[in-house]
């Protein structure tokens, strides 16, 4: 961290970014080349096109998208597919988000890039974590020794100052001598006293852990320029020399989740206790408050960031008031010196959070209400409390100048990574109306992102990725499936068009790139992987325990994402000595090996390679009593989907999950719940996180027509970007550039 003034310590706690790379131009003039030469060659008629857009809708199905457009909702995408290109296109191993677009963004498969799932596991603990980024912590300033050094400086400052203004101005240097020396030591002392109460010695840290050089670095490097918006894992954000970059998933919010709302409710709770709160399954915090009807206001609190800069207090907390008008059904809100008013059902606009750590040290935030209800009971939703863009607490943009650039654009919008929120939805807090209110605010602030910036003349590239596809497809997808337990008809009569109307959104989107394309523009239209039904749950681990791959000593408790992101015990019921195999994440299965994980069992060599091969032909046997089904469509081993691995963080086994089916979400933290399905009737009723690529496929179009012999792979985006722009493509890559073969 930099510190710039005491001040911007509240909002400067991040790491700094790597300097610019120096920009270099290649152009080699020969006719006749290889593919790769014929574009340096500026071949395909005309040389690099002057402007490449490229769109990213996460989760837009294949199957979907061309339903749609064959029943002539989708017009924009319609005309892409007959004047140019249309194709399914293979997602990674597994179809994951963070995954597939850190495949699209380096052109390397999970193995190589090392985001291989949402989660990952340590093998001295048996504990998770985040794949996507890892938290650390570094000395501020001197560390230890802030409160001496700066405590001499003060005293040095104040012995010059006044031997300067005494000495050397009145002509008497032994008075000013003397009255620097008396003045210099309660300086140092109360300077060094307010350091260690105010300054900290130390500052959190957040590291990417995604490997590869990424396209628009790669191209940066070739002087073409770009404007890169809300790819998924580019945060802390990627350095894009001469361009932009805004952080997608991966942001977390100020707690430092993926996203903790709360509910202040009387609804439920023992009244004797008011302002205790208890965690959702999905990370949200429940406050229950001692209220009544006719109770004309009640305090509370609002749960702010964990303290990673001193001791004391571990959570900063901000107290709020709530004024209760129950006849008019309208709530006054007074925090952090502001005030809002509210009625029943209604969203407040964003809301300036401050949360004194110290006298000096603030961290600031921003986030909205909406009044569920009020009357009989109170219930007040709060968003999960996002950076504030122009005083994030890590930087979320590259330079980190383009956050007031875009704020200047759009006002304040939702920095979190996962913005969309689904899990409140999911666990009954929020209604479907609620959701879809939210989405269509925060949305239209990407979408007028993408207005403001997508015709800048100095960009060569434009790269925008949208969520709200697959989240949409998440919480709606119910709807399309009368077979899904969650199917409601009456709703189904209400939100039944939700999901094709969020696929229209995208349409039109891309209606708007089409519009900002010069003539010899190239239009790329992308997803990173497809959608089904989840109608069941799997638990992993319980069939490991009861087909003798995993042994318990005892039941263990269900875990919360507040669980992960916080504290909490994980596998504590476990018996390694007597442990083979156990599961973790989204259909990660990892052997217990003896050297590599800390209790390990099975030795390298063939009694790993016959665990292995046990637990792959049991599974893909094993079938669903109730429907007959195979739950797993395959199981992988490492090396049958990656081509190089690092052999102690990649799973050993990925069990791909069948159509309508999932890994639960208790499986996905390590638990292992009683029976082996779980019948899945919540909100949350369409994934893709657990199953096998070949059934959840996204769509790539382009503007030009291809000639296609096979399915594109997402990792195939990253060459063809740098073909478009005749810039060679890295040795060791998988992928092809897809346009070598345009018109044929």
């Amino acid at each position: 961290m930099r510190l710039r003034s005491p001040h911007r310590l509240a909002t400067r706690v991040g790491p700094c970014l790597p300097a610019a790379l120096i920009a270099t131009t290649l152009m080699i003039l020969a006719p006749g080349l290889s593919a790769t030469g014929r574009a340096l060659a500026g071949g395909r008629g005309g040389g690099a096109p002057s402007k490449v857009i490229v769109l990213g809708f996460d989760g837009a199905d294949a199957r979907l998208v061309e339903q749609y457009m064959d029943q002539g909702y989708l017009p924009n995408l319609d005309r892409l597919r007959r004047e140019g290109t249309f194709s399914p296109l293979q997602p990674t191993n597994p179809p994951q988000t963070p995954v597939s677009w850190s495949t699209f963004a380096t052109g390397l498969d999970p193995g190589q890039h090392q985001i291989f799932d949402f989660l990952k596991r340590d093998p001295d603990r048996y504990t998770p974590d985040f794949a996507m980024m890892s938290p650390g912590v570094k000395p501020f300033l001197f560390g230890a020794k802030n409160p001496i050094y700066i405590g001499a400086a003060a005293g040095l400052l104040a012995f010059l100052l006044v031997f300067a203004i005494l000495g050397l101005a009145a002509r008497r240097a032994w008075i000013g001598l003397l009255a620097g020396l008396v003045l210099a030591a309660p300086a140092f002392f109360g300077a060094r006293s307010f350091v260690r109460t105010n300054i900290p010695v130390k500052q959190p840290t957040v590291v990417n852990n995604r490997k590869g050089a990424t396209f628009w670095q790669v191209l940066a490097e070739h002087d073409v320029r770009s404007t890169v918006i809300r790819v998924p894992n580019t945060f802390p954000p990627d350095a894009n020399p001469g361009g932009r970059l805004l952080s997608g998933l991966g942001v977390p919010d100020i707690r430092g989740t993926f996203g903790t709302y709360t509910v202040y409710t009387s609804e439920t709770g023992d009244k004797n206790q008011p302002g205790a709160s208890r965690d959702t399954e999905m990370g949200g915090k429940v406050v229950l408050l001692d209220v009544e009807q006719g109770d004309v206001s009640v305090d509370t609190s609002v749960y702010g960031p964990f303290n990673k800069l001193f001791d004391t207090p571990p959570e900063i907390q901000l107290p709020m008031r709530l004024g209760l008008d129950w006849g008019n059904k309208r709530v006054n809100i007074e925090v952090s010196g502001r005030q809002l008013s509210l009625k029943e059902g209604e969203w407040s606009d964003f809301i300036r959070l401050e949360f004194p750590i110290r006298r000096v040290v603030r961290v600031k935030g921003i986030t909205r209400f909406c009044l569920l209800q009020l009357g009989p009971e109170l219930k007040l939703y709060m968003q999960a409390i996002n950076f504030d863009p122009l005083n994030p607490v890590f930087p979320i943009t590259y330079p980190e100048g383009f956050a007031k650039e875009i704020f200047q654009k759009v006002g304040l919008w939702k920095t979190l990574g996962w913005a969309m929120d689904t899990w409140a939805l999911d666990e009954g807090v929020t209604t479907e109306k609620q959701y879809a209110e939210d989405r269509d605010f925060f949305v239209t602030k990407f979408e007028t992102m993408m207005d403001a910036f997508i015709r800048n003349p100095r960009d060569r590239l434009y790269v925008q990725v949208y969520y709200y596809t697959d989240r949409d497809g998440h919480m709606f997808w119910r709807f399309l499936d009368p077979g899904n337990p969650a199917y409601d008809p009456d709703q189904a009569r209400v939100w039944g068009d939700f999901v094709r109307q969020s696929y229209q959104r995208m349409d039109a989107a891309v209606g708007k790139a089409r519009a900002a394309l010069p003539p010899d523009g190239v239009l790329l239209v992308c997803s990173d992987h497809g959608f089904s039904s989840w109608r069941r749950s799997f638990n992993i681990n319980t069939w490991l325990v009861r087909n003798g791959f995993m042994v318990l000593r005892g039941a263990g408790e269900q875990k919360t994402l507040e669980n992960l992101f916080v504290s909490g015990q994980f596998f504590e019921n476990v018996d390694w000595n007597r442990t083979k195999a156990y599961a973790l994440g989204l259909g990660c299965i990892y052997i217990n090996v003896l050297g590599r994980e800390r209790d390990g069992i099975v030795s390298p060599g063939a009694e790993y390679d016959r665990v292995c091969a046990e637990i792959k032909q049991k599974l893909e046997a094993f079938t669903d009593p109730e429907t007959g089904e195979n739950p797993v469509h395959r199981v992988y081993r490492r090396d049958e989907m990656y081509r190089d691995f690092d052999p102690d963080l990649i799973p050993d086994l990925r069990a791909a999950n069948s159509l309508n089916y999932r890994v639960s979400w208790q499986t996905s933290l390590g638990g292992a719940p009683p029976e082996y399905f779980e019948k899945h009737d919540s909100p949350w009723s369409g994934d893709h996180c657990s199953l096998d690529p070949d059934l959840v496929r996204g769509i790539f179009f382009c503007n030009r027509k291809i000639g296609l012999t096979t399915i594109p792979d997402i990792k195939d985006i990253f060459p063809t970007l740098l073909d478009l722009f005749a810039v060679p493509v890295p040795a060791g890559l998988d992928g092809q550039a897809l346009l070598e073969n345009e018109g044929s």
